[in-house]
């Protein structure tokens, strides 16, 4: 039996796997074009990471000026990731866009095994052959006539790769603090505001629904639940961490399906085992000592820190 401790551990992640499923639904209800949705929750993302530093009394420390890496590998990605992934839900079924993007934790451990030298494993092969298998029922059915366009599912997969970028810089970077990230997430949300500008996105009359819907995107997904995700990591049992971060398209679909944005079938289920299973095989093929494999992203030891980049989805080998 769990004890208290271990309890409230899991809670914890199951309530931050929980807010990340909830972002495809929380998109679906604004109506800001993807671009602005990226700088409203990258800017609340930025809010919340500031706080964190307050309430945990994190110290004051002098961030290295920022490399060509930071910029492209960490911002970058990140206005790149947000941005494709909102526009993708916004022209295709949020489910099916969900699940295709959701293929980057096996390009992620594809890249970290190659980067490292150490070759690439077979169940890494065999778990990205198997997420792939699983979802070409949906894009050959959309090929078909469906309501996703391929433009969607496209914008989906570069988005995955663009968070597997973002991961990669992650874990070559090692731990950064919340105040790191509160200046990340606001220069990417810089980056994105001129993006914004540049290209011209049109904005029909935004109602209050539609601004706060963006903001929860970036207070909840990208902010609360980086901070209940390391206080799971540190206290919840280690084991079963792993496995709920690959429970989040699930969800995704499921709280879909229920609010009736995506019609239930067949396919949709297929895709969902295939990408986890798949998901889950390549994990098991890292190389990763076991001591380091749950080494989340929340101040205060090495130990809390690292998940914040699984969270974003970020890091899936840590």
């Amino acid at each position: 039996m769990l004890n208290r401790a271990l309890l409230s551990g899991l809670v914890a992640g199951v309530f931050s796997v929980s807010l990340w499923g909830s972002l495809p639904l929380l998109r679906q209800l604004t109506e800001l074009p993807a671009m602005l949705t990226s700088v409203v929750a990258l800017g609340a993302a930025a809010g919340v990471a500031w706080f964190s530093a307050y309430v945990v009394n994190e110290p004051q420390s002098r961030e290295p000026d920022p490399d060509l890496g930071y910029w492209l590998g960490g911002v970058g990605s990140l206005v790149a990731a947000l941005y494709l992934y909102f526009a993708a839900l916004a022209w295709g079924d949020p489910a099916r866009v969900t699940l295709v993007t959701y293929l980057w934790p096996v390009v992620f451990v594809l890249v970290a095994n190659a980067l490292s030298g150490h070759g690439v494993p077979m169940r890494v092969l065999a778990g990205m052959g198997v997420a792939f298998l699983g979802v070409m029922p949906l894009v050959l059915g959309d090929a078909q006539g469906q309501e996703t366009p391929l433009v969607a599912y496209i914008f989906g997969v570069i988005s995955g790769c663009a968070w597997a970028a973002f991961s990669i810089y992650l874990r070559q970077t090692g731990a950064i603090p919340y105040r790191g990230y509160a200046r990340m997430f606001a220069q990417a949300a810089g980056v994105a505001l001129v993006l914004f500008l540049v290209i011209g996105e049109e904005v029909y009359a935004p109602s209050r629904i539609d601004w706060l819907a963006a903001a929860l995107i970036g207070i909840g997904p990208y902010g609360i639940a980086f901070m209940t995700w390391g206080f799971a990591l540190r206290t919840g049992p280690a084991g079963l961490m792993g496995v709920l971060t690959y429970m989040v398209p699930v969800i995704s679909a499921v709280l879909l399906v229920a609010t009736g944005f995506t019609e239930p079938e067949w396919a949709l289920l297929v895709a969902g085992v295939a990408v986890v299973g798949g998901a889950m095989l390549a994990q098991s093929a890292e190389r990763q000592p076991a001591s380091e494999e749950h080494d989340p992203d929340a101040v205060g030891s090495d130990s809390a820190r690292r998940p914040i980049a699984r969270a974003r989805p970020g890091n899936t080998n840590e």
